[in-house]
């Protein structure tokens, strides 16, 4: 029988006893629940005979596995409950596949690999072996798998790893997006060829190795090194050379003149010697002086940008909700602090419903939780949201099904960004 399509086949009773009989016929095995038998009760004289019809209809889901599945009817008489009896029959399923794939995150940052997860959903009746290949469509990128080949069972979910790895590098300059698709192609087994079941897209932003900043901190570099050579020439050399020519020129003016006179000259030449060791002690603790100031203006430089980056903030709320329910939690940003949010990961089982975001009464965005497992990851360059003080930050979860085999809906969303403090206000001006 093809799943999705009612098959029939006909019962008969014989009544071989001496008394008007009636025969209860139900469907038992594993196919019963799909199971219809018209009329559900035989009443028959003796030696008489009677026939049920048995419609079958097995849904085109993963809950019935494709082969020979046993079947069989329970028919119980009601004057003689001990001549029961269970006549079997085989039903052969025939199998179908239903694949899909998925690619977290759909697009990915960094300078030399981007990393996602793609999963792949079996809502068929049998086991189904694919074979992940990626190709992107100007020949700049190796996308490699983990693995490569994966059998995915009926009505389960399997994954795999993808690293993008752009074969050229960015050092400086603007990012660049790559392109890259996915495809997902089952392998061929027994008498079944091998097929292409579907192609998904993500995309790469390349990032620059060597930050914006470079240039201007090389330029930087530069310009104290000029500083400091040109301190050297114009004061510090001038100052030692000075003191070396007069420690060397006086000396021999004093071989050449009197003993009276050397003396006189002797003493000049001290006095002259502390007045320069005097200046150059000055041109130091000057020198010292200027470095100190640099320190601390860069010091105040850095506790700013401390300031404006904040400290980093990371919450993770699970929620839980019965069919048909909700559940949702709340956090409230601090007095004196701003929260700027930039990750946000929305964490799902399979279970049918939605998971959304907000900030105060105003949603942020959401995801259908069964329509991927696992983590769900998004990631900004602007942040996606600046919530002020005593602003509220809600995580939301409306369940409409739990996933399959479990009784509740399980999820969780988890927000990341930074909290830094509110600037001090500006004094007013004064006429």
């Amino acid at each position: 029988m093809v799943p999705g399509v009612a098959a029939q086949c006909r019962v008969t009773v014989a009544n071989r006893g001496s008394v008007v009989e009636a025969y209860t016929l139900t469907p038992v095995g594993d196919l019963a629940a799909y199971a219809v038998i018209e009329p559900a009760v035989l009443s028959l004289y003796p030696d008489a005979e009677g026939s049920a019809t048995v419609t079958i209809t097995v849904p085109q889901e993963a809950v019935v596995q494709a082969g020979d599945v046993p079947f069989g009817v329970l028919v119980e008489p009601k004057e003689h409950p001990a001549d029961t009896a269970v006549p079997e029959a085989m039903v052969h399923v025939e199998p179908f596949s239903d694949l899909s794939a998925e690619l977290t995150p759909r697009t990915s940052h960094g300078s030399r690999v981007g990393r996602h997860t793609v999963s792949i959903d079996n809502r068929g009746n049998q086991p189904v072996t694919v074979e992940l290949t990626g190709k992107d469509p100007d020949a700049v990128m190796d996308i490699r798998f983990s693995p490569s080949t994966i059998e995915v069972q009926p009505g389960a979910a399997a994954f795999a790893k993808v690293k993008a790895r752009p074969l050229d590098r960015i050092w400086r300059g603007t990012p660049k997006t790559r392109q890259f698709s996915i495809v997902v192609t089952q392998v061929a087994r027994g008498n079944r060829p091998g097929a292409t079941i579907t192609k998904v897209e993500g995309m790469m932003v390349q990032d620059p190795i060597l930050p914006s900043w470079t240039g201007k901190a090389i330029v930087g570099a530069l310009a104290a090194a000029a500083l400091l050579t040109g301190l050297w020439f114009a004061v510090l050399r001038p100052s030692v050379e000075s003191v070396a020519q007069n420690a060397i020129e006086k000396p021999l003016a004093a071989v050449k003149k009197e003993t009276a006179v050397a003396k006189e000259v002797a003493v000049k030449a001290e006095e002259k010697a502390q007045v320069a060791q005097q200046q150059s002690n000055n041109t130091q603790n000057g020198q010292n002086n200027q470095n100190k100031a640099q320190t601390e203006r860069d010091k105040q430089l850095a506790a700013q940008a401390a300031a404006a980056v904040g400290t980093p903030f990371a919450q993770r709320w699970p929620l839980s909700a019965k069919a048909g329910g909700s559940d949702q939690a709340t956090y409230i940003v601090p007095k004196g602090k701003i929260l700027r949010i930039t990750d946000v990961n929305f964490e799902s089982q399979g279970s049918t419903g939605y998971l959304d975001l907000r900030k105060n009464k105003e949603s942020l965005g959401g995801v259908a939780p069964q329509y991927f497992r696992n983590i769900q990851d998004y990631r900004y360059i602007a942040p996606l949201a600046i919530l002020q003080p005593g602003d509220k930050v809600v995580v939301h979860l409306k369940c409409d099904a739990p996933a399959p085999g479990a009784t509740i809906c399980e999820n969780a969303i988890m927000v990341g960004g930074n909290l830094v403090a509110v600037p001090p206000a500006k004094p007013a001006a004064t006429s």
